[in-house]
């Protein structure tokens, strides 16, 4: 918390695979990507956080979906589910996981680090630990990474705080000066 406070975390520039072949996971990204990305780090094999994490996901992708509707700012949201299990997840997992929770690629990416060294240091830029759990798992938690699109992490969530998470990266996606980085 005190690292994200400081401004110390931020998502270093990391070879990506993606379920829906996008390339908006890249940070920095391009100035017409989303202004704020609501990240999450999971493993599709997850029996517990992770189930749960799809649960909140798939109801910020219903209210992106509405407020979209209504306020351009919802359209400068992106929401990510990153896996860091980079030797059993690839796109075809992804694509499995996303079909699975209804995800729209229009508001949601799925995506996996190209190496185990793109994904320790994607992870470790952040501040995450997933811990293999000794039964072909890995222990970790759920928060919810707000990041700008320079790849900054803006603010950290717990999983049931996912509406005060929505929130604050509408907040965020609306400042000018994030639109026309």
């Amino acid at each position: 918390e005190l690292q994200v406070a400081a401004g110390e975390l931020h998502a270093p520039r990391v070879a990506m695979h993606t379920a829906f072949g996008d390339d908006e996971l890249a940070w920095p990204a391009s100035p017409t990507a989303p202004a704020a990305y609501l990240v999450d780090f999971i493993y599709t094999r997850c029996p517990s956080v992770c189930r749960t994490l799809g649960s909140q996901y798939q109801q910020m992708q219903r209210e992106l979906a509405a407020q979209a509707r209504t306020d351009a700012a919802a359209t400068r949201v992106r929401l990510a589910s990153i896996s860091f299990d980079v030797r059993h997840d690839g796109t075809a997992e992804l694509k499995q996981l996303a079909g699975s929770l209804h995800a729209n690629p229009a508001h949601w990416s799925f995506a996996v680090p190209a190496s185990e060294g793109d994904s320790n240091t994607l992870l470790r830029g952040l501040g995450v630990v997933a811990i293999t759990d000794g039964e072909g798992g890995f222990v970790h938690n759920g928060d919810i990474h707000l990041l700008d699109r320079q790849g900054r992490l803006r603010a950290l969530f717990a999983m049931d705080e996912w509406p005060l998470a929505l929130a604050a990266a509408s907040r965020l996606a609306a400042q000018p000066s994030e639109g026309r980085r």
